[in-house]
């Protein structure tokens, strides 16, 4: 039931070698949410979504979904999430239909299902003309498409998106941005990574920033309207103001010779 669909972490650390990409990050996140993770590169965003999907362990820490453990190769945590991150991408030696496909059967879907399935992704994701391609033909955002539409394919209540709208153009992003507002409606939990501040405004109720590998704040307001800036425009959104504040207002640069 949707009540009990949640997503924790519990003191995790990770250090790769001697360095420490993740320190001590507590999150929960209940059912019907959208939460965003910001941060400079290397804060420990990509690092925080692999390990809530079982694709890297901790090195301390513990993390669970809708009160399953969070593991490697469990079947069962498999089933309820869907990851999605340019640093795992799709195979490129695939066309779009095939690498779509291979993921439904993979999650036990009938192939009557899959082929239905995969087919209104595709729409969603204004990707039919070019399911027949191999992926290593892909753009950028074509690549992105396909990865978020094999995340979906089975259904799971919990999305784990790094740079979800990296590449996409505008009328993607707005079909996006509304999909996912419907599945939190629905009670699913959306936890994703951006650096694109507006967008982070606009749809997340939750925003926790990260800095070295520390989560240095969470902005959650009480309306549950977001983040957005409303009324007249900004020079600076609030979000950024408070990015700033975390991790220093980047010093602006010159180059002499232009």
């Amino acid at each position: 039931m949707t009540m009990n669909i949640t997503c924790t972490a519990t003191n995790l650390s990770k250090y790769y070698s001697r360095t420490q990409a993740l320190m001590d990050l507590s999150l929960k996140i209940e059912a019907g949410s959208i939460y965003g993770l910001i941060g400079p590169n290397g804060a420990g965003k990509t690092t925080t979504l692999a390990i809530l999907a079982g694709l890297i362990r901790p090195s301390s820490g513990t993390a669970r979904i809708s009160g399953i453990a969070v593991r490697a190769g469990c079947r069962e945590l498999a089933s309820r999430i869907g990851f999605s991150s340019p640093q795992f991408p799709p195979l490129d030696y695939l066309t779009g239909w095939e690498m779509l496909s291979a993921c439904g059967l993979l999650h036990g879907l009938a192939s009557q299902e899959v082929k239905k399935r995969a087919g209104d992704l595709l729409d969603l994701m204004d990707m039919q003309s070019a399911s027949g391609q191999y992926i290593c033909n892909y753009s950028q955002g074509m690549r992105r498409k396909i990865g978020l539409a094999c995340a979906l394919i089975h259904s799971p209540r919990v999305l784990l998106l790094d740079e979800p709208f990296q590449g996409l153009d505008p009328i993607s992003i707005y079909r996006l941005v509304s999909f996912f507002r419907k599945l939190a409606a629905g009670g699913e939990i959306i936890l994703l990574s951006s650096h694109n501040m507006a967008l982070v405004e606009r749809l997340c109720g939750c925003v926790g920033i990260l800095h070295r590998g520390v989560l240095q704040r969470e902005i959650c307001p009480n309306d549950g309207q977001g983040l957005g800036v409303r009324g007249e425009a900004a020079a600076e959104s609030k979000l950024e103001s408070v990015l700033w504040e975390v991790v220093g207002t980047p010093a602006t640069k010159e180059l002499t010779w232009m």
